[in-house]
């Protein structure tokens, strides 16, 4: 592609900042920072538009906080000025760059995401007996500044617009003197690991911008051209920090393991996670985003499964605290039918029915309340084509041809008639 150029005044522009302000609040627009910034609209844009014209912008102080599930993360929140510039850059150089990435890169797409990665892996393993699941240790606070710097010049020829990155880039360092000495030396160790021969002071990107997950994006497919077009890699799929690599020869597919890990320690002094990069046979089926993932069926992981339990125990509490408020019974039934919306993508009948029967026989509140939710799509049946799977599947069981053939050549009408409602009914 060619290099971005003069597109630093469109990312600026006013419009474009208002258009940030809109994205940046989507989810958060009663927050406080959000208000305040909101009450002071044209003052706070028009500083903005003067600071980053002028380039005198400096990056503010992220809020650190932590998440535990699906795992431990430590999260930093940038103010909510600075998250308005993440969108006004991302918004204009993302669709851009976006036509460079290889076809199978699900993260942080437009009409990519997760379903369709599984989509897509489902297809390749009934093609492939053996799969490379690849695994990245400690990603986000592993990513070299000099490294992603140097990709970004590559693709984007215009001074100002890469001073602005670096800035959003180099804001990450101020996490290190955050907080008090115990958690320096803790974050010392989490965002400057030691990987690889080259070893820049200068790693790792906040999680929680929107900035961090394109550049993290665009680092990445430095591998994915690496895989696609130099190991000549048909079978090869990508969502962030995790990737699928399939094949027939099991050997050929522990070689490529150890040239993935070569390439990643000597380009961009990544490691892959021992223990979670390994060698699978797809009969057993592939733990990916969530899901287990077989030839012809998918199912939901434990760990998914259980912590949708643990959060309507939760729930249950909360419709035996407030039974009468209107609000926490119509959050509660929001979040279930996102699940449910997400579990419909695996085989999850059975599943549901079971965790709407357990309701029932706790005499849970939320039992009845549920159900429409819980239950949707599982009375309904069998589609005429899984019908028609099912009869021909029994045919075939019970030999129903030869019989046919048989009772024929015998002239036994009644006897064929009798077998036929038996072996279909």
């Amino acid at each position: 592609m060619k290099k971005i150029r003069d597109i630093y005044l469109k990312i600026i522009s006013k419009e474009n900042l208002y258009a940030a302000v809109y994205m940046a609040a989507k989810g958060r627009r009663y927050r406080d920072t959000t208000a305040d910034f909101n009450f002071y609209l044209e003052e706070e844009i028009d500083r903005l538009h003067r600071e980053l014209s002028q380039k005198t912008y400096c990056h503010g102080k992220y809020r650190l906080f932590t998440i535990y599930e699906p795992k431990e993360r430590k999260i930093a929140a940038a103010p909510f000025r600075d998250r308005v510039v993440h969108h006004a850059v991302h918004d204009v150089i993302e669709p851009i760059i976006d036509k460079t990435f290889i076809y199978d890169s699900y993260a942080c797409r437009k009409d990519k995401g997760t379903h369709k990665a599984v989509d897509r892996a489902q297809s390749f393993l009934r093609a492939n007996k053996f799969c490379f699941h690849g695994d990245i240790k400690k990603y986000f606070p592993s990513i070299n500044h000099g490294m992603l710097k140097e990709i970004l010049r590559r693709k984007i020829d215009d001074a100002d617009l890469l001073w602005l990155l670096d800035e959003i880039i180099d804001s990450a360092m101020s996490l290190r003197g955050a907080v008090g000495d115990e958690a320096i030396a803790e974050r010392r160790d989490c965002f400057a690991p030691k990987c690889g021969a080259r070893n820049d002071s200068r790693i790792g990107l906040p999680i929680g911008n929107l900035t961090s997950q394109f550049f993290a994006n665009l680092y990445l497919s430095e591998l994915d051209y690496f895989i696609k077009f130099d190991l000549r890699e048909r079978y090869y799929l990508r969502y962030m920090d995790d990737f699928l690599v399939f094949g027939n020869d099991k050997r050929e597919l522990f070689k490529i393991r150890e040239t993935i890990g070569d390439f990643l320690n000597n380009n961009l002094s990544l490691n892959l996670h021992e223990g979670k990069s390994q060698v699978y046979q797809t009969k057993r089926g592939i733990n990916f985003l969530g899901f287990r993932i077989f030839r012809n069926y998918r199912r939901l992981t434990s760990n998914n499964t259980r912590r949708f339990r643990k959060r309507l125990k939760s729930f249950g509490y909360l419709s035996r605290t407030f039974p009468e408020d209107k609000t926490v019974r119509d959050e509660i039934r929001d979040s279930v039918r996102c699940w449910v919306a997400h579990s419909k993508y695996a085989n999850t009948k059975r599943l549901r029915l079971n965790i709407w029967s357990h309701l029932v026989e706790k005499k849970e509140v939320l039992g009845n309340s549920l159900k429409e939710i819980l239950l949707d799509g599982v009375g309904v049946g069998f589609s005429r084509e899984r019908e028609r799977e099912r009869v021909n599947s029994r045919i075939r069981r019970n030999s129903f041809v030869q019989k046919v053939s048989y009772y024929i050549s015998l002239g036994d009408n009644s006897a064929f008639c009798e077998s036929t409602k038996r072996l279909c009914w």
